[in-house]
């Protein structure tokens, strides 16, 4: 019966991050365990794709080391799962018979890294390395660009428009004249956004709205 297992070894940084293994080889989740206690990586182990799809959450950090073949699915099936979920998890994929074919198609499909069958531990640990960074670096954009959207999310939609304007670096007159309002308008929409935005320059502005992914609006269209 497919079974997984949680090997917990003490961390030095970002203790909540999980690398979760899926080979049903007896010898490499041993092997992994090693490294985890080598490493001070927290390490799971699933010998079958199902008992991991069943319990994982792209909501934990970490990452995925996943083997082309397994007993119930293959590694690729794997990869279309967690693709349709929407999961940005890093992979690091790892076979030892995969074709070029298959390490192009994992690639596609989001893994990070490939790594061949036999490998050695300072590799597969490099690979996991760069697994947990790019996954801590992925989260903190996230938070980033939600903290910035909560931001902007108080403003009305005029003043959203003025925010628009002011980053294109626009100046008072011109906006006033773009949005038929008066430049004594747009002085005090201006106040409002810097306001609800806790921005306390031009430049923080530019720099939420850049984050949160606000676009410019379209020049206006010349007769």
């Amino acid at each position: 019966m497919p079974q997984s297992t949680l090997t917990t070894f003490p961390r030095e940084t970002q203790i909540n991050e999980i690398v979760h293994v899926v080979d049903d080889d007896p010898q490499i989740q041993n092997l992994f365990r090693q490294l985890g206690r080598q490493e001070d990586f927290a390490i799971a182990t699933y010998d079958a794709a199902k008992p991991f799809l069943q319990t994982f959450s792209d909501s934990s950090p970490g990452c995925l080391v996943l083997d082309l073949n397994l007993p119930d699915i293959s590694g690729l099936d794997v990869l279309h799962e967690l693709a349709s979920r929407n999961s940005k998890v890093p992979v690091i994929f790892m076979s030892g018979i995969a074709s070029v074919a298959d390490a192009v198609r994992a690639l596609k499909l989001g893994s990070l890294d490939f790594v061949e069958k036999p490998f050695a531990i300072a590799d597969m640990s490099a690979a996991i390395r760069r697994a947990l960074v790019a996954d801590r670096t992925r989260r903190k954009q996230t938070r980033d660009t939600e903290a910035c959207k909560a931001r902007i999310a108080n403003l009305t939609a005029r003043e959203f428009e003025v925010m628009q304007l002011v980053v294109m670096g626009l100046a008072n007159k011109t906006i006033a004249s773009r949005l038929d309002v008066s430049p004594k308008t747009v002085e005090v929409h201006r106040a409002h956004v810097m306001q609800k935005t806790m921005s306390a320059s031009l430049a923080e502005l530019v720099k939420i709205a850049m984050v949160a992914g606000v676009t410019t609006p379209p020049a206006p269209v010349r007769s």
